[in-house]
């Protein structure tokens, strides 16, 4: 179980760039975190569903972590989970098919097991 947190924990620690992908395919290049001097805000827009309905994500960066600031999917999860500075676990918002991964020193970790 210690291995499990620190793992979880060096992860976070270490893992500074993003990618932001939309339907799979790459949006962004790798952002580095660490290297934000301003605060900035990506807005995504997503291809209308079948009722005509498009989808958007609204992503702020800054210095050492990121969110999704809002979004208009109907459970609010990616919105609720807040800043996130680093570690295993991305930020997705799956009604609108956007993941946020975190590429460091950890990232070719498949799993923890404690």
């Amino acid at each position: 179980m210690v291995s499990a947190v620190l793992a979880l924990f060096l992860g976070q620690a270490s893992a500074t760039h993003v990618l932001i992908y939309k339907d799979n395919e790459l949006l962004t290049s790798k952002v580095n975190l660490a290297a934000v001097a301003k605060p900035y805000t990506i807005v995504v827009d997503g291809a209308a569903d079948s009722r005509g309905v498009e989808s958007f994500n609204v992503i702020e960066v800054e210095h050492g972590r990121i969110r999704i600031s809002e979004a208009d999917c109907p459970d609010g999860i990616c919105v609720r989970q807040g800043w996130v500075s680093g570690g295993l676990i991305p930020i997705v918002c799956l009604p609108n098919r956007l993941v946020i991964t975190f590429a460091g020193s950890n990232a070719d970790i498949d799993a923890v097991v404690g």
